[in-house]
C-alpha cells in the first residue's frame, strides 16, 4: 500500500515528505499533529522523536511527555524533534510518548507515538527489568523524603493499597522525585508534589493506575495519598500529604474519593513548616511557594516487619 504523503510546512515553504518537520506560517485554525518514531528500538541505541502539524501555523511550542514504559530522559523536549537512549531491560517493553503543540492563545493539541524496545540479553536487571514491583512485598515499607525543609518519613501500607504502593515506590526506585518541588501547598489543607521540577517542567509519568480509595484507610492528618484528576482513574506520580483531617477526599456517595496509602510516622512537624510558607500565582499554577521547596530525594528505609505489623498502628 502506497504511504500517505502529507503536505507539512517550513518557514513559508510547503514540501511534500513522508515524515514530519517543524511548521511556520500564518497562526489561524486548528492544526493537526504529527508525531513519528522508528517502531522499535534496540538497548543504547538514539532514538528521536519527530513531531510536527500538517498545517501552516506560527507561534506554536511543543513539549514531549513520556506516558507509558521505563522512563528514560527526554533530550529537547520542548522541541519538534526530541531524543532519548533506548533503555536495557531484561524483557521487551513499549514505551508511550505524547506530543503536545500549543499556540499563541493557549489551545492544545496531542497526539501519541510507541517506540517498542527489545530485550538486552546482557542485561543483569532482576525481573526482568519490567518495572515490576517483582519479590519486594513488605506489607509495611517506609521511604524518606528528604526536602530543603527537613525529612520526612512515611510508612506504606500494601497491605490496604497494593496497586498505590507499587506504583509509588516504582517512581522512588527510579528517581522520578528527586529534585522535584511540591507545587501546591495549601495551609490547612494539604501539601502536593511529585509532579514538577524547579522549572515548573511537567514530568513523564507511567500509565495511571485503578483508584483504591475504598480500602478504608481515611485522608486524616498526616496520611500520605494520590493527587489525580476528575477522573477517578488517572493518579500517576504527584502526591499529597494531608495537613488536617479532610474528610471531602474521603470516598462516599457520589465521591470516588482519593487513595490514602501511608503515613507520615515521624517529620510531621516538617509537612507543617511546608504547609505555612507564603505561595502566589506563578506560571498558571496557583498556591506555589513563592521559594521552591525541593524534594532533594526519596529514598527506601530497611525495615524489620517481617509482615508483624506497623509501629505507627493508625492505618490498618
Amino acid at each position: 500500500m502506497t504511504p500517505k504523503v502529507r503536505l507539512l510546512f517550513v518557514g513559508l515553504v510547503a514540501a511534500v515528505v513522508g515524515g514530519c518537520v517543524p511548521p511556520g506560517g500564518d497562526p489561524g485554525g486548528d492544526v493537526t499533529p504529527v508525531a513519528t518514531a522508528p517502531e522499535t528500538a534496540a538497548a543504547g541505541e538514539t532514538v528521536e522523536l519527530v513531531g510536527g502539524v500538517t498545517e501552516a501555523a506560527s507561534g506554536l511550542t511543543y513539549r514531549w511527555i513520556q506516558v507509558s514504559g521505563r522512563l528514560v530522559q527526554l533530550i529537547n523536549a520542548d522541541q519538534p524533534v526530541a531524543r532519548f537512549v533506548a533503555p536495557s531491560m531484561g524483557k521487551e517493553q513499549r514505551l508511550t510518548f505524547r506530543l503536545d503543540v500549543r499556540d499563541a492563545a493557549g489551545r492544545l493539541w496531542s497526539t501519541e507515538v510507541a517506540v517498542t524496545v527489545s530485550a538486552d540479553p546482557e542485561s543483569t536487571e532482576i525481573g526482568g527489568g519490567s518495572g515490576d514491583d517483582g519479590e519486594d512485598n513488605e506489607p509495611f515499607p517506609r521511604v524518606r523524603l528528604v526536602t530543603s525543609k527537613g525529612e520526612i518519613v512515611v510508612e506504606l501500607n500494601r497491605t490496604r493499597a497494593p496497586v498505590t504502593v507499587a506504583n509509588f515506590l516504582k517512581y522512588l526506585d527510579d528517581a522520578h522525585y528527586n529534585q522535584t518541588i511540591f507545587h501546591r501547598v495549601i495551609k490547612d489543607f494539604v501539601v502536593q508534589g511529585g509532579g514538577y521540577n524547579a522549572k515548573l517542567d511537567e514530568l513523564p509519568t507511567r500509565a495511571p493506575i485503578k483508584n483504591e480509595a475504598d480500602n478504608g484507610l481515611a485522608n486524616d492528618r498526616g496520611t500520605i495519598a494520590m493527587a489525580r484528576t476528575n477522573d477517578p482513574n488517572s493518579a500517576t506520580s504527584q502526591f499529597y500529604i494531608n495537613v488536617k483531617n479532610n474528610d471531602s477526599l474521603n470516598k462516599s456517595q457520589g465521591n470516588a474519593g482519593y487513595a490514602v496509602f501511608g503515613v507520615v510516622i515521624s517529620g510531621m512537624d516538617v509537612v507543617d513548616e511546608i504547609s505555612k510558607v507564603e505561595t502566589e500565582t506563578r506560571s498558571g499554577f496557583a498556591d506555589i511557594p513563592k521559594v521552591d521547596v525541593v524534594l532533594v530525594r526519596a529514598e527506601r528505609l530497611v525495615t524489620n516487619s517481617g509482615g508483624g505489623g506497623s509501629s505507627s498502628g493508625g492505618l490498618r
